[in-house]
């Protein structure tokens, strides 16, 4: 790198090649599952300082980078072992700081039929099994572990779930000092969705990870988007879809996309529109059956976009476009044609 060059680094998939633009699919390696944007920063940013991998492997858990194989792989496993991030085998469910009560109701991977969204119901599980609910996962003995494991796994089991999900209940964590990094990760999406970027990079550069009051005030704002885009959410075809207006801030409405995704059955992909200065801010998200069964949104995304005079693009089961205000009822007919044509070639 030179002086003065100025370098891109991009882990979206790409079809074109561009000069000093660093892209993990040009080299073969999936920029989904293997490495972040993160990642990449720091690949280039290490050529010019000695700098650790800590903030790399935070990247790409905020990413969800170890979602599909319940642990980090490729190049993300090469920084993991260059970072001051500690890897277990645990439980995979988010907030193993906070009651379990609270945990298991709001767990989403996979959700606990019966316990999903119901504080109550999720208390008198961890009571008839003599656990306190008031305790976090990490304040349980290894007896209290097994002993809600095993339940968690029956229930799934017994619900018809099978194998597959009840698997998805274990596997690798990640954590600094003793607390899990997506805890890290969430604080830092939240104040880079609000326009608040400089605090973000304070927070990494001195890593001071406290920001209790951000992230209260973060889950209230997500609360009453949930609650607009679910008022809203209507289908076309194979698609659902809901309007954030200028309600929904165009940053967070992906956000708000995926939780939808990971709390409801939708059978085929969500869109999420909302409006900015530039037009309307489109996001996709897809349930992973229809990936699995050869979908792809980047393209879907870029070609409906592009032929709508905007641009496009991402991932697989996530994606994004900006196109012409006005055009959305257009977009949904195109999008939708373009995933009905994937899905049956």
């Amino acid at each position: 790198i030179k002086k003065g060059q100025t370098v891109i680094t991009d882990h979206h998939f790409s079809n074109e090649y561009y000069e000093y633009s660093l892209n993990p699919f040009y080299f073969g390696v999936d920029g989904e599952t293997q490495v972040s944007g993160a990642g990449l920063a720091h690949m280039v940013a290490s050529r010019i300082a000695d700098i650790d991998a800590t903030l790399a492997i935070i990247g790409a858990i905020g990413d969800l980078q170890d979602v599909q194989h319940r642990r980090l792989v490729g190049l993300n496993r090469v920084l993991l072992r260059n970072s001051r991030i500690d890897a277990k085998k645990d439980l995979r469910m988010y907030g193993r700081n906070q009651p379990l009560f609270r945990m298991i109701a709001y767990a989403s991977d996979p959700a606990i039929p019966g316990l999903f969204k119901r504080d109550r119901s999720a208390i008198g599980f961890l009571t008839h099994l003599g656990i306190d609910y008031k305790k976090s996962w990490v304040e349980c003995t290894h007896e209290e572990r097994k002993t809600l494991f095993s339940a968690l796994v029956k229930i799934l089991l017994e619900r018809g779930f099978g194998y597959h999900h009840a698997e998805r209940l274990f596997g690798e964590v990640y954590e600094m000092d003793g607390e899990d990094i997506r805890n890290h990760a969430t604080l830092l999406n939240s104040i880079g969705k609000y326009g608040e970027g400089e605090s973000a990079v304070a927070m990494c550069i001195e890593e001071k990870f406290d920001g209790e009051a951000i992230r209260r005030k973060h889950r209230n704002r997500i609360r009453k988007y949930i609650a607009y885009a679910k008022s809203r959410l209507d289908g076309y075809g194979e698609l659902y879809y809901f309007h954030g207006g200028t309600y929904i801030i165009d940053t967070v409405v992906g956000t708000i996309a995926g939780m939808l995704l990971r709390d409801e059955d939708f059978a085929g992909p969500l869109l999420a529109f909302a409006e900015n200065d530039e037009g309307i801010k489109v996001s996709a998200r897809a349930p992973y059956p229809l990936v699995q069964k050869g979908l792809n949104l980047s393209l879907a995304m870029k070609h409906t976009a592009q032929m709508l005079g905007g641009d496009g693009g991402g991932h697989r089961a996530a994606a994004g476009a900006l196109i012409p205000k006005g055009m959305e009822e257009q977009f949904l007919h195109m999008f939708d044609a373009e995933i009905k044509n994937q899905l049956t070639r």
